[in-house]
């Protein structure tokens, strides 16, 4: 009896090393995705003299004094911090309105609004703010419509400016927080609090407002997150209004000549630790006290006070943030001159063609397209091979794979596209031949970088609903990991991988940080070329490229959803299972 336990639990041991071992090619692609370029970044902060021609590994923290002896780099951090704190805290009023607003809505104009707060979400920022400069700007399309005297937006051009455009670009992050809690928000605290004598503004302030603490922490640290680090509003800002932030300057360093790899490592890993400062804080104060509002009694959810006002409030916000700047880009890439207006003559697709044909546009529009495919597949495939492991494949190792997957969440784009300059320029790859710094393949990487981690959440929460049996029927029928995938798993959560593949196709097209960093000579993405449009004052150009690559992403996503709701790919759950139940007696006919 001691002999077969014995043998029983070596077979367990066994066991668990062969599935840690069946994990180690998750853990590879995550360690050359991922950990690798940060972990090279932050090697960097505590040996500067990594990247010399002869390289010192020598402990040394002089990149810290160096880089902060830059009065440039201390007002970025300092501009950052502060723009990111305002902007926050304008995100989260704007929505919170935005959020009860739409809860005041029914039918038609619940669904307009909902499609443009989703919209401004999706929009990248540096689009968003080169549309607001072409708005506000003298002699632009504010000024050609109304006739305003040059100098009416200086305003527009300072801090005060910056941080209205960035609180009316975050909030759809609070919105989305906020909104769901409002709708768990139950009639009978309300009910007590105005039965007690409160006026709706003092039951808002002091009933509703604490209730909602939580989803307004979630939404206006992710606010205040995106603002801190992001890089789109630093390429379009920066060059116009000439205020340091803190992204644009990891990409000044890693842009100048020579290169200043410290600086870059440095700042890099200022922007970490301040974007998870931010995460932890809200933690820490969501775990003082409890916010429940969900019970068994529970009565339908709270309707505020002024519900016209409420909507007409949240109609503004929303479509003022997306009809402004966007209307602006469309008149600038329509319009034959700038000075001409609204009149019937001034209207022309030229600028479409010039910035396609003479303007390098085609070029760029393919390189794109391309990355963006591969990043798709990619992103979607890698995803579901991943997910599938940590979903079913139980090891110590998920757990791992799990902390790297949150973690590389949390990192800004403009940070992992740093790491990855580091990571593969290094000097030690020379003898190996590996230095992919300015090859298509660094940047492919990096964009699969970006989406990956998206994509692997998604489908294992799809593969939370799938059954265990269905694989194990399969296995002990002889079925192989890759033919579970194909006959069982995908077709169960196709539409997750579908949207997986939508989101990081979309993801990528636009996606900034990464291809200005790290696009091969000569060949730059789509994004490139329309900010380096937009930097020369070709605004025209810059905004057709930017309509054209507007129109292509709404085909893309409305092709995807058509797929979707193709009759072959919206079977039922059931009827999924019954076809997966004869594949599996199918494999019963082979094995015997």
């Amino acid at each position: 009896m001691t002999t077969l336990s014995n043998n029983c639990a070596r077979y367990e041991r066994i066991a668990r090393r062969l599935r840690a071992v069946g994990a180690t090619p998750s853990l590879l692609i995550l360690f050359i995705l991922m950990i690798y370029p940060m972990g090279t970044l932050l090697l960097l902060v505590a040996f500067p003299h990594a990247f010399d021609m002869t390289p010192s590994f020598r402990f040394s923290l002089s990149a810290f004094s160096g880089t902060f002896s830059d009065p440039g780099n201390a007002s970025a951090i300092v501009n950052s911090l502060l723009f990111g704190v305002l902007s926050a805290l304008l995100a989260s009023i704007l929505g919170v309105i935005t959020a009860i607003g739409l809860a005041r809505t029914r039918g038609i104009a619940r669904t307009i609004l909902r499609v443009c707060i989703w919209v401004v979400f999706f929009a990248p920022s540096y689009i968003i703010a080169q549309g607001w400069v072409i708005l506000m700007q003298d002699n632009g399309i504010l000024a050609q419509l109304f006739h305003m005297p040059n100098g009416f937006s200086g305003w527009f051009f300072s801090p005060t400016g910056l941080v209205v455009v960035m609180g009316f670009r975050y909030f759809p992050f609070v919105h989305f927080a906020v909104e769901q809690a409002i709708a768990n928000i139950g009639g009978e605290l309300v009910d007590a609090a105005r039965l007690s004598g409160g006026k709706p503004a003092r039951v808002l302030r002091s009933v509703i407002l604490p209730l909602l603490l939580p989803a307004l922490l979630a939404g206006t640290s992710i606010a205040f997150a995106e603002g801190f680090g992001d890089f789109g509003f630093a390429a379009a800002i920066t060059p116009q209004m000439q205020i340091p932030l803190l992204s644009y300057q990891i990409y000044a360093a890693l842009s100048q000549a020579p290169v200043n790899f410290s600086a870059a490592a440095v700042l890099s890993l200022v922007l970490l630790v301040v974007t998870g400062m931010a995460l932890w804080l809200q933690f820490f104060i969501l775990s003082r006290r409890g916010f429940a509002t969900i019970s068994t009694s529970q009565r339908p959810s709270v309707r505020m006070a002024g519900g016209k006002l409420w909507v007409v409030l949240a109609y503004g916000i929303a479509l003022g943030s997306l009809i402004l700047p966007m209307g602006a880009t469309l008149c600038a890439a329509l319009w034959k001159n700038m000075t001409s207006g609204i009149a019937s003559n001034n209207w022309t697709f030229q600028h479409f063609n010039h910035a396609l044909i003479t303007g390098g546009g085609m070029a760029a529009l393919g390189n794109s397209v391309a990355y963006a495919l591969i990043s798709g597949f990619a992103a979607a495939g890698l995803g579901l091979l991943i997910s599938f492991q940590m979903s079913f494949v139980k090891t110590a190792l998920n757990r791992v794979l799990s902390i790297i997957i949150i973690g590389s969440i949390a990192v800004p784009g403009v940070v992992m596209a740093a790491g990855f300059v580091l990571a593969w320029n290094g000097v030690w790859l020379i003898p190996l031949h590996l230095v992919l710094y300015g090859t298509p393949v660094c940047l492919s990487l990096a964009y699969i970088a970006g989406s990956l981690p998206y994509s692997i959440r998604l489908q294992m929460g799809a593969l939370s609903q799938v059954s265990v049996n269905l694989l194990r029927a399969a296995q002990v029928l002889g079925a192989k990991r890759l033919r579970l995938l194909r006959v069982i798993v995908f077709p169960l959560i196709r539409g997750t991988v579908l949207s997986t593949w939508l989101l990081a196709f979309i993801g990528t097209f636009f996606e900034l940080p990464a291809s200005s960093l790290l696009y091969p000579p000569g060949q730059p993405p789509f994004p490139v070329l329309i900010a380096a449009k937009f930097n020369a004052f070709l605004w025209s150009q810059g905004s057709a490229l930017t309509l054209l690559g507007m129109t292509i992403l709404i085909a893309v996503y409305g092709l995807g959803q058509l797929i979707v709701r193709i009759r072959a790919w919206r079977i039922r759950t059931w009827r999924v299972a019954l076809r997966v139940e004869k594949r599996i007696s199918s494999m019963r006919v082979e094995g015997s």
